[in-house]
């Protein structure tokens, strides 16, 4: 779940996209804590995000994008007990 954000600032799946020069690497561990646990990273949900493997800062989702629903919640730490 690794993400590389490139110089002109979009933020890609490590996994889909390979290293070009100046990227950024966030590995596993922060990226999880920033997309699940923080829900400051967001992405489309996952048959559209197959496709392309980006992500954006929530708030700044590029209009005609559509956010997976999970982000939406106000739950933001998964592993908190309800």
């Amino acid at each position: 779940m690794a993400v590389r954000i490139r110089k002109d600032g979009r933020i890609l799946c490590a996994a889909m996209h390979e290293p070009e020069p100046g990227d950024t690497y966030i590995h596993d561990d922060l990226h999880y804590r920033m997309s699940v646990e923080e829900k400051v990273l967001v992405t489309e949900p996952m048959e559209r995000h197959a496709l392309s493997g980006e992500w954006w800062w929530a708030g700044n989702v590029p209009d005609g994008v559509s956010i997976d629903p999970f982000y939406e919640s106000t739950s933001r730490n998964p592993r908190s007990s309800s």
